[in-house]
Order: structure tokens, then sequence, then C-alpha cells
């Protein structure tokens, strides 16, 4: 599709073929119980499974998946220091290449291969050779025609290619201020025209408190209010309640006695547990800066998505962009989850959030529990 940008120059918004990589399971097979929830894990790309297809995230550009081996998105981020692409999915296979962290690969094809770690068994291939798929993170490369006007009232706004960089200006030679991920999300509060003829978007929430750096307006999709709107609203607080499984590595979510969504998890590793125990979700935000830890375990996360906090020490479930590891303790004691499933519990619990609020509180009982155990 062509359009035209402030300076008059015409550019084209690029839509990549987009997979939906969501396990379809019927309400029959879905009820069946932990039987045929672990086996479409195992087998769904991004692990996680529902069971009513009106329940799905959406997405614009989302198609179905048809093809088995199709890989969960066109591209894929290298999430690790140094990746080795193998001849073979297996371990012992010869090493093609080595590519480093942030490399951006094409996706041809997911298939079952070594389990390098218990939980996880795919592979990717490349052009010339294989992956293990817990060190990339799927990704597609869509470009979106910038919204100035709107963006000027503010909005909120998904990365939707695979990297991009934040500067402190809106220029392509500026100073970086941070990379930000594909799936990590921000408050839009304006649109100028850059150095480049381009437009670039003014970011705030997420990365920082006040008006803060840009980035090129292309390369951020705009969240409208309805894709943002309470799931299953007609049920009682009480009719609704999350489970984590701290041994299996599963999230399931129940409408009364049955489950409606189950995912793979990231929960705390070594001396970051995530606590056992009775909660209720008593915080919201649409997007965390997530900044902690100390030495070799510090961390510093814009842009976290979608965190639905249930205990007072800030533990939460939250999307994490920064590893395809799920399945696997390895987080600070939050609960990580693929970035679909935490959109899909921040809509689906209760306290609900109106689309212009930053964070909502709320310590009643019409929250909704969580049981970690």
């Amino acid at each position: 599709m062509a359009s035209f940008n402030a300076a008059g120059h015409q550019y084209h918004v690029r839509c990549s073929e987009v997979m939906s990589a969501t396990a379809l399971l019927s309400r029959r097979a879905f009820l069946k119980g932990t039987g045929a929830i672990a086996a479409a894990l195992a087998s769904s790309p991004l692990g996680f499974v529902i069971a009513d297809p009106e329940l799905l995230p959406r997405r614009e550009s989302s198609v179905t998946q048809s093809v088995p081996d199709a890989p969960p998105a066109p591209f894929g981020r290298v999430t690790t220091y140094a990746l080795d692409v193998r001849a073979a999915p297996r371990r012992s296979a010869p090493i093609v290449r080595r590519v480093p962290y942030d490399t951006v690969l094409r996706l041809r094809e997911q298939a079952i291969g070594e389990a390098v770690m218990r939980h996880n068994a795919i592979w990717y291939r490349l052009e010339d050779g294989w992956v293990y798929s817990s060190w990339v993170q799927p990704v597609q490369e869509v470009f979106n025609r910038p919204e100035p006007l709107l963006a000027k009232q503010g909005f909120w706004g998904e990365v939707s290619v695979p990297l991009t960089v934040a500067r402190t200006a809106p220029n392509p030679q500026a100073a970086a201020f941070k990379r930000l991920y594909y799936t990590s999300v921000y408050r839009v509060v304006d649109a100028v025209v850059g150095s480049d003829g381009e437009w670039w978007y003014r970011l705030r929430d997420g990365v920082v408190w006040s008006g803060g750096p840009y980035v090129p307006a292309a390369h951020i999709r705009h969240i409208p209010p309805e894709e943002l709107t309470p799931l299953s609203s007609h049920l009682s607080p009480q009719q609704k309640r999350i489970e984590i499984d701290l041994r299996r590595q599963v999230l399931t979510a129940y409408e009364g006695d049955q489950p409606v969504l189950a995912s793979r998890t990231s929960t705390g590793f070594g001396p970051f547990q995530t606590p056992k125990g009775r909660f209720r979700i008593i915080r919201k935000r649409f997007s965390s800066r997530m900044i902690g830890g100390e030495g070799r375990n510090s961390y510093d996360l814009p842009g976290v998505p979608f965190p639905s906090y249930f205990t007072t020490s800030a533990v939460a479930i939250h999307g994490a962009y920064w590893h395809n590891d799920f399945g696997r303790q390895r987080s600070h004691g939050c609960v990580n989850t693929p970035a679909d499933v935490a959109r899909w519990i921040w809509r689906w619990t209760l306290p609900s959030m109106d689309y212009n609020t930053i964070e909502i509180r709320d310590r009643s009982e019409t929250a909704t529990q969580v049981i970690v155990f």
C-alpha cells in the first residue's frame, strides 16, 4: 500500500505474512484435562493453547496457521550472545556458522529435533541450517502508516518490527537511547517530522515517566481500544481464577471448573523464586520498564507488555520478549508468558482498566484470584 510522508515522499507499508502460533483445541478436547493440554503445549510453537476462539488475541494482519511445519512467525531474533546454526536439528550436528545477539533470521520451517533442554524439542530451519528455538524470539516485520493526529492525543502502541532504536531526537543520526523489541508496549504521546522527512513518534510510559525518546512511526503499531476490552465480562468475579503450577511450568485460566487457556511459563529461578500461595490481581499497567538486580543478574527491560501484579513485592504475570524459553524456571520471580498470553490475561482478569489510564490498583475481593503451587 502506497502513501506519502510529511515531506511528500512516497513510502510503502510492507506487511509480512503473519502466522498465528496459537494451538486451538476444541472445548471438548481441552476439558479432557492435563493430558490433552500437555500434549498441545508440547507442539504449540509459542507455548500456549486456548479453548475458545472468541477469546483469541486478535491482530489486524493475522491469519490462521494451516501448515503444521510452518514456523510461528516469518522471522526470528537471536536472544543469546551467540547462537550456533547447525547442519541438522541436534547438538552434535556440524556448526554451519555462528550468529550474534539481535541478528534477525528468516525462518523457513519448524520441526521436532533433539531436546537440548527437557522442556523443548523445537528447532527452526533457516536457509543454511537449524537453530534451537529457545534462543530465538519469533518476530514479524510490519511497517505501519503513521497516525500523527492520533499520536498527539495519545495512544498505546507496540513495536511491530524485530527491533528498533529509540533516539534522543527525531533523527536517524541522533544518540541511541534504548533498543526496543517486538511486542514491547509504550504510550505514544506525540508525532513530529524528523530530519529525514519521516514521521517519528515520541514515547513515554514503558520507557520514561515524561516525554521521552523518539522512534520511527512506521515501527509502532497503534493498539486500538477495542483490542483491549475486557474478556468474559459477563462472568462474576468468583467464576474466574488462574492457577500456576511451578513444577510443570504451566499457567491455566479457569471459568468455573472449565479451563479456557493454558500456557507455558517461566517463573522464578534460584534465589528469585515465585512465591506460592493464594493471591489476587492487585495492580495492572499497560506497560512497565522493569529495572533491577545487581552485577550479572541486573536487567533493564523497557516496554514489558501487560503486567498483572499479584503481590505487593511487584511479582506479576507479564509478557517476555527477551527469550522464547517458556517451560522452565528462569525469571527474577515474575511469571513470564508469551506476549499474547499476557495481553489475554490482562484483558480477562479483574480489575479492568480504562484505555487512557496508566495504572489501576484494587485490593478488593472482586479481583481475580491467582493460585500458585
